[in-house]
């Protein structure tokens, strides 16, 4: 499992697939949008599969709506296929193709938390993001930041905007900032992607933070906040569940705390675990402490300072087991 086993099947391949993680953020499928063109400038042929509706964040990323959303039956096996920013087989999208048609599985990836599902895995926990792990390969597979079109440059560029919070986590590496650099370089504009990423809220996101904020908790001195949202909040404010990635950054915002967490009761008919009862946890670290530990130890993982997990459970439950974890960290 390597990288020089990765350049190997690039340099020796002809048709690929590039794919990502289920429910894809500006990362996951900025990277791959951004790995396949890499491919097309080495001559390769390379298609983007996502069969999950972009979020309204991403849906400006040049060539979303070119992503094939279904692999028809009967397509031609690939010599290999590249998942970007999956840390997790679970998370594979659905609709994938047997591993006939896949060929080798590679993972490009920047997680600490990482099962190892694929065939080749490329992982790097010091890039600040899938798309600086892309960016990176790209160098020496010959193929530098210039050499991409204005559609490429501002995927990938969205993909290190979006992991690095606009440059401001601790990920953020003087590597990261050269490569944005040649990337603007290229043309993209650096407020349309930001804008896309953090700002444009509808109405109705806006209220179910509203709703999260009014029931936050803090806990342990302070130093633990918790938000909640359930699927009566999403139903009384008509917001989506896509309006509630992010929102767990605001309960970071409070002096003091060292770990938000959101807690997502997610509807069973599309939770990650299938036709049950489910929720989902995400984590935010402010400060030194490791948050991917926390969340492993409810089955999940990530990065230091970001990552998730989903419980089996109902909401009550996973706040019980929840507050057992971040007992044992805080003791």
């Amino acid at each position: 499992m390597s990288r020089a086993q990765a350049i190997e099947l690039v340099r020796n391949g002809n048709r690929f697939l590039v794919t990502c993680h289920r429910r894809p953020d500006a990362d996951a499928l900025g990277s791959a949008i951004g790995f396949a063109e890499v491919l097309r400038k080495l001559g390769k042929e390379a298609s983007v599969f996502s069969p999950d509706e972009p979020a309204a964040s991403i849906a400006f990323l040049p060539g979303i709506y070119d992503v094939l959303r279904t692999i028809p039956a009967g397509t031609a096996p690939f010599d290999a296929t590249f998942v970007t920013d999956t840390a997790s087989g679970s998370l594979l999208p659905k609709g994938l193709p047997a591993h006939d048609v896949t060929g080798p599985i590679v993972a490009l990836d920047h997680h600490v938390s990482f099962d190892d599902f694929a065939d080749v895995v490329v992982r790097d926990d010091s890039m600040a993001a899938t798309g600086e792990l892309v960016l990176d390969m790209a160098v020496e597979l010959g193929v530098r930041p210039s050499d991409l079109s204005l559609e490429g440059a501002t995927c990938l560029y969205a993909a290190l905007v979006a992991d690095t919070g606009g440059f401001r986590y601790a990920c953020t590496r003087s590597r990261t900032l050269r490569f944005a650099a040649e990337l603007l370089d290229m043309g993209v504009d650096p407020w349309r992607v930001a804008s896309n990423l953090f700002e444009h809220w509808a109405p109705e996101r806006l209220q179910l933070l509203q709703a999260a904020l009014a029931g936050m908790e803090l806990n342990f001195g302070n130093r633990f906040a918790l938000l909640t949202v359930t699927q009566d909040m999403l139903k009384a404010t008509g917001a989506t569940s896509e309006m509630i990635d992010g929102l767990v950054n605001y309960a970071r915002k409070v002096h003091g705390v060292e770990v938000a967490a959101l807690l997502w009761e997610q509807d069973a008919a599309s939770s990650d675990l299938g036709n049950v009862p489910s929720t989902r946890v995400s984590f935010r670290a402010a400060g030194d402490v490791d948050v991917a530990k926390l969340a492993a130890s409810l089955g999940g993982g990530g990065h230091r300072a970001a990552s998730a997990a989903t419980l089996p459970v109902d909401v009550a439950t996973a706040k019980s087991k929840l507050f057992d974890a971040a007992r044992a960290l805080f003791a």
